[in-house]
């Protein structure tokens, strides 16, 4: 075939390629301007990542100024020496409470005590769980210096301002979703460190050093520690004998250690002592053979004291380290000796 014939019918070379290549349409000035806006868009936010890559999160100086904070501690706490702080909005904003802390002296920082990122809307307060840093004897703790920071965010819809992205409408391309929204919600996650005033209205750290330190100084002369609990007869309260239990207290001196002596042990909220005393005290609580018996009955034969029971199986005891007297410091029962205790009871109190 002559090369004009395949001109004529489109079989040249290069009409075989164009057939074989879609058709291009020609851009119109409209398409041209949305292109030209959604370039200059990514290059601002191609520009502002380079310096940074999230928006530093703010909060209005109102707002922080009127956050305060509260440490507390309850009765399931004590044992495992955790707290909570409270944190307390008098804003009129809706923020989302994400964490917190707490310094005092004779304290290392506290540290989280499971997640907090809550709300903490306006007028409200909102716990953060807080484990207590170790103890450090050698410094005394002071109320007046105690401080505590918190990590807070305005809730959605509280912030302010849009972006050039959403204001373009480009939200549909996912520029403004995965671009710039990202790195919002990353900052908003992120929030912002305020210190707020923060008291301890209980003394619940005081309280807690004083324990600890007791304990430490204690121990360097006597380990004490809760032996068998057993259900026994022993004096009543009105005299004659009744259904009670008994409870060991062994008592190991350290070699080369202070002098350890038991002044007494107080009851507790599931046992008093036999007989109608208030404490265990003189001969009661000497060792025999590095053993102390304390004979006890129920403090009370009610089951809603067994079941929400908390604090009623240590035994608070007062000793005494070279002659001087220390705070009170707790013995804590084993598995075994709590259940001991909640079936001496049962059985005392008659219960079905």
């Amino acid at each position: 075939m002559r090369r004009a014939d395949r001109r004529r019918r489109g079989t040249t070379p290069w009409a075989q390629a164009a057939a074989s290549c879609p058709p291009v349409r020609r851009p119109t000035a409209a398409r041209l301007l949305r292109a030209a806006v959604a370039v200059g868009v990514a290059g601002v936010a191609l520009a502002g990542c380079s310096a940074t890559t999230d928006p530093t999160p703010t909060l209005p100086a109102d707002v922080a100024a009127a956050l305060h904070a509260e440490l507390r501690q309850d009765r399931t706490q004590y044992a495992d020496r955790t707290a909570s702080l409270r944190v307390v909005n008098d804003s009129g904003r809706d923020l989302v409470l994400l964490g917190g802390t707490v310094t005092a002296p004779g304290f290392d920082p506290t540290t989280p005590d499971g997640g907090t990122d809550r709300p903490l809307p306006a007028g409200a307060g909102r716990d953060v769980r807080l484990r207590l840093g170790t103890v450090d004897c050698a410094t005394p703790p002071d109320d007046g210096d105690l401080r505590a920071v918190v990590r807070v965010a305005l809730a959605p819809g509280e912030e302010t301002g849009r972006t050039d992205v959403d204001e373009a409408g480009l939200g549909e391309a996912g520029l403004g979703e995965a671009g710039l929204g990202t790195a919002a919600a990353s900052a908003a996650a992120s929030g912002i460190e305020v210190e707020v005033p923060v008291t301890d209205p209980l003394g619940r750290l005081a309280a807690v050093h004083a324990e600890v330190c007791a304990e430490r100084l204690v121990a360097t002369g006597a380990r004490l520690e809760v032996g068998g609990v057993e259900a026994a007869e022993v004096e009543g309260r009105g005299g004659g004998r009744a259904a009670g239990l008994r409870v060991t207290v062994v008592v190991t001196p350290v070699v080369g250690g202070p002098d350890v002596q038991v002044v007494h042990v107080t009851g507790t909220t599931l046992l008093t002592p036999a007989g109608g005393a208030t404490t265990w005290s003189g001969d009661a609580v000497v060792p025999a053979d590095g053993v102390v018996v304390l004979d006890a009955l129920p403090a009370r034969c009610d089951p809603h004291a067994v079941g929400e029971d908390k604090r009623g199986t240590f035994l608070p005891v007062v000793a005494t380290v070279d002659g001087a007297e220390q705070p009170v410091v707790y013995l804590p029962m084993t598995d075994a000796g709590r259940a001991a205790v909640y079936d001496a009871i049962h059985d005392a109190c008659g219960w079905d």
